[in-house]
């Protein structure tokens, strides 16, 4: 996730943004199953408060594959078929979203065109994000996938760069558990090529950890060839 949240209402003026929450806004209680994967995508929703995370069945076991936070969306497929939902979404703590349905799209679309524009960026940023979660999970060698996704996070080809992401939440877009996560994340600090502060990763240069990432990936490849 970026390391600033934008959410998808910042153009609007309070009482505009209040009209919309009250109109299309629903609120949630921790604990509470927003959709269930495998049943009917009938809303799509804009977080607006509190947290969310994603879930998946993945042989017979319940993944976590993310945890939103305000100015998310989720659940779109229910915008581009009259499908089924990919995954469960599992409220972390009290909230409240924006419920989108095809209908209510095309009232932003007409009323609200600097939000609806918001929730596409939005919408396209999460394809985005899931082409590089795939992308991740393909390779084989666990640092590969670690120094890959915080390469992706970085946004940027030299320099430093800092993230804001937990062992938790970059477990989840890896596909790795937390304790894998946390001795990949310790090497690469006991080789100086991060720092650590507190929930935030420090790249100390994000130049060096590509070429890292090169070397790595050559090893891989040497290590497939001899098998």
């Amino acid at each position: 996730m970026d390391d600033e949240t934008t959410r998808v209402d910042d153009d609007l003026a309070p009482a505009e943004r209040e009209r919309l929450v009250d109109r299309f806004g629903r609120r949630f209680k921790a604990g509470d199953t927003l959709f269930k994967e495998g049943e009917p995508a009938r809303e799509a929703f804009l977080l607006q408060d509190g947290r969310v995370r994603l879930l998946k069945r993945i042989r017979m076991v319940e993944r976590s594959l993310m945890v939103l936070k305000p100015g998310d969306p989720f659940g779109e497929v229910a915008l581009l078929d009259e499908g089924v939902s990919h995954s469960t979404a599992v409220a972390l703590s009290d909230g409240a979203v924006i419920a989108l349905d095809r209908n209510t799209l095309r009232t932003l679309l007409e009323h609200h065109p600097s939000v609806a524009s918001r929730i596409i960026e939005q919408l396209v940023r999460r394809l985005r994000d899931a082409e590089d979660q795939i992308e991740i999970m393909m390779l084989r060698d666990n640092q590969s996938k670690i120094v890959s996704a915080l390469l992706k996070l970085a946004h940027r080809p030299a320099g430093a760069a800092e993230i804001a992401m937990s062992p938790v939440e970059l477990s989840t877009r890896v596909g790795l558990d937390v304790d894998t996560v946390k001795r990949a994340v310790q090497r690469l600090r006991d080789q100086q090529y991060v720092r650590i502060s507190g929930e935030r990763i420090e790249i100390a240069d994000v130049d060096a950890l590509r070429r890292l990432y090169v070397l790595l990936g050559t090893k891989d490849e040497l290590r497939g060839d001899a098998r």
